[in-house]
């Protein structure tokens, strides 16, 4: 394969290599690059991981991307394994991880480059991510961790009003629209490849958390999102068997036994709280194939946890104050008329605790 690596302006202080995973994404993937291609920060890389896509893909990238360097796979990675691919050819000190059916704002990178100055301590930038057909409404403002053992994107659904107008420091970035430092990335060990896609974010956040250090929502960096393009959807059969497995196996992987043990009952209510969902979608069989899915992988996390456990004893009460603190906040979403919107779950959720 000859690589063309792109012309890049040394206006900016940082180079910035964007990865974008893509399996057959010949529907959103134009309008994608054409927004990058719009970017007012120039120092940057694109890197496109094509998971052995059968569609165009690769002739739109040809003819909107000629400078786009693309690493096309012999199977389907998934979302996680694709990052990870192109973090290991990746030059930049900062990694930009963009989903395939996304639209960026002109001055997405300019104003992640800027919080990157305002906040010199950021490991990471959480984008503020909308929805790409209703604009007014909140994809994702920063993504949230709850002892519930799930993860939150703050705003979702809601009404993008004063309150995701401002930056904050947050739990974990959405691995729709997300900038790491490349060196933090690395360290950390990428996105965990073995969830393939769903909660990969999270996962990170978890760790990223447990080393100290900390991330912040950028409200001025914009993106928006289509959703459910490669998956499905959230109930679809993929969709479900993946969240299912994953969302099992995330606390058995990276949550210290102290802080599973004080979550373990709101991690029963979610999960029976999710299977009931489930079986309203009629996606009882794909449920099982996930719980069967995490029953396999679990040997594997549970090794994982050893080379966790140091961070675990250097930042011992990082971890859960950062937990809490993340709780905070996405309780912020449903107080008031904010929300009515929202899920019963998490209501019922937040009015107990």
């Amino acid at each position: 394969m000859v690589i063309i690596r792109p012309m890049i302006s040394r206006a900016e202080s940082h180079l910035i290599s964007i990865i974008i995973p893509n399996r057959n994404g010949v529907s959103c993937l134009e309008g994608c690059l054409r927004s990058l291609h719009r970017q007012a920060y120039r120092h940057t890389e694109l890197l496109i991981v094509d998971n052995a896509s059968d569609d165009e893909s690769l002739e739109v990238i040809r003819r909107i991307a000629p400078q786009a360097v693309v690493l096309q796979q012999a199977r389907n990675l998934g979302f996680a394994g694709a990052v990870n691919a192109g973090l290991r050819v990746a030059r930049g000190d900062w990694i930009a991880v963009l989903n395939n059916d996304t639209e960026v704002a002109p001055d997405w990178l300019s104003e992640c480059m800027a919080a990157a100055e305002r906040h010199p301590d950021a490991g990471f930038l959480a984008c503020h991510i909308l929805d790409f057909r209703r604009r007014n409404r909140v994809y994702s403002a920063g993504d949230c961790f709850l002892r519930a053992g799930i993860g939150y994107r703050r705003g979702q659904d809601l009404a993008d009003n004063e309150d995701y107008q401002q930056d904050e420091e947050v739990f974990s970035a959405c691995g729709c629209a997300a900038l790491y430092r490349r060196d933090i990335f690395e360290q950390a060990g990428g996105y965990e490849e073995r969830f393939f896609a769903y909660l990969e974010d999270i996962d990170l956040g978890l760790r990223l958390q447990a080393s100290g250090c900390r991330g912040y929502y950028v409200s001025r960096a914009r993106v928006y999102h289509v959703g459910g393009m490669t998956s499905g959807g959230e109930f679809s059969p993929l969709g479900v068997r993946l969240r299912t497995r994953n969302a099992l196996l995330l606390p058995i992987k990276s949550l210290p036994w102290p802080l599973l043990l004080r979550c373990a009952p709101m991690i029963l209510a979610s999960q029976l709280v999710w299977l009931a969902r489930v079986l309203g979608h009629a996606r009882f069989w794909s449920y099982l194939l996930g719980v069967g899915g995490a029953i396999l992988l679990a040997p594997a996390m549970l090794s994982e946890r050893a080379r966790l456990r140091p961070l675990w004893h250097k930042h011992s009460d990082r971890l859960w104050q950062a937990i809490l603190e993340s709780e905070a906040l996405a309780r912020k979403d449903f107080s008031g008329e904010a929300g009515q919107s929202v899920s019963t779950f998490l209501k019922w959720y937040f009015r107990v605790l």
